[in-house]
């Protein structure tokens, strides 16, 4: 009987050190990844300047082989009238919650518009749309 609640400690002991050190491994590995996307990020803010146009920042990617895509509002504030896309560049993927399939992680391009083109919302990009900022950006996909 002795022999058996000793064992049962062992295992115990055994299985909270090994869960201790799985959550201490995801921690530094979560660290290591938010590390990657600063110095992607910072890399990316000393080669492109807010002010730049589309032009300028869709040529930079073409130049460095950089797949980017667009998306509308990366941040939307009720007063925005904003006719033109920002663009993702991705960097990363993250665990994701089970309602969902994906969970990535982005270097966001914001731009200002140049124009206005009609008073409806219709999305349309300018060449001459100005670089506003640049962030990092984290997106659920796929989700239910």
């Amino acid at each position: 009987m002795k022999r058996i609640i000793l064992l049962l400690l062992v295992l115990a002991v055994i299985g909270l050190v090994a869960f201790g050190l799985r959550r201490r491994l995801a921690i530094n590995a979560k660290h290591n990844r938010e590390a990657t996307y600063e110095e992607r990020l910072r890399s990316l803010t000393e080669a492109l300047k807010p002010g730049m146009t589309r032009k300028q920042v869709e040529d930079y990617f073409h130049v460095t082989n950089g797949e980017y895509s667009e998306t509308c509002c990366v941040v939307f504030e009720k007063s925005d009238n904003r006719q033109s896309f920002d663009e993702l560049v991705k960097v990363g993927q993250e665990d994701h919650p089970w309602y969902c399939g994906e969970n990535n992680v982005y270097i966001a391009f914001q731009f200002n518009d140049y124009e206005k083109q009609s008073p409806y919302w219709k999305i349309k990009d300018n060449d001459l749309d100005t670089l506003k900022a640049i962030t990092i950006y984290r997106q659920l996909e796929n989700c239910l």
